[in-house]
């Protein structure tokens, strides 16, 4: 993990991971919505349950998504860039907390093709707190974990 704090007082984190398959195999699993909701979430115990994906830019997606528990996760954002099997940027909203607002963050993929298939930076962007781009941190590895499982067993 890369963590910094940019000029305008937010701060962002970077993680870069290896895959081994194509940039097209793990870029379309971040847009189709039957790939997605299978590997969604950062711990086996997280079931997708509502997912829609309108995957061109200006497009919205939502994940409805809860724990073994009960806890129940709400995520939206708006696809900025889509650069086939090279670049996906969106939005991140992750719900609303009770009387609050909700806080808009960026998310960055970049999908370079490596000899081993294709390594993959996220760069998520624009956290008020570290602490809450730490929680991130955490959810993102165990996502990326996830993935790397998906994929594996796909190719």
């Amino acid at each position: 993990m890369v963590a910094e704090l940019k000029k305008d007082g937010t701060v962002e984190l970077t993680i870069e991971r290896e895959f081994s398959c194509t940039p097209k195999a793990i870029f379309e699993a971040w847009l189709q919505p039957e790939q997605l909701s299978q590997w969604w979430g950062p711990t086996d115990d997280f079931t997708v349950t509502k997912i829609s994906v309108n995957a061109v830019v200006g497009g919205e997606y939502y994940l409805r998504y809860n724990d073994s528990a009960g806890t129940v996760k709400d995520l939206k954002g708006i696809y900025k860039i889509i650069d086939r099997y090279t670049k996906l940027v969106f939005t991140w909203v992750m719900g609303v907390p009770s009387g609050g607002i909700p806080e808009e963050t960026l998310v960055t993929l970049d999908f370079m093709p490596t000899v081993k298939g294709t390594k993959l930076t996220l760069c998520h962007q624009k956290f008020s707190t570290p602490a809450l781009r730490d929680r991130h941190n955490w959810g993102w590895n165990g996502t990326l974990d996830k993935l790397a499982r998906y994929v594996s067993k796909a190719v």
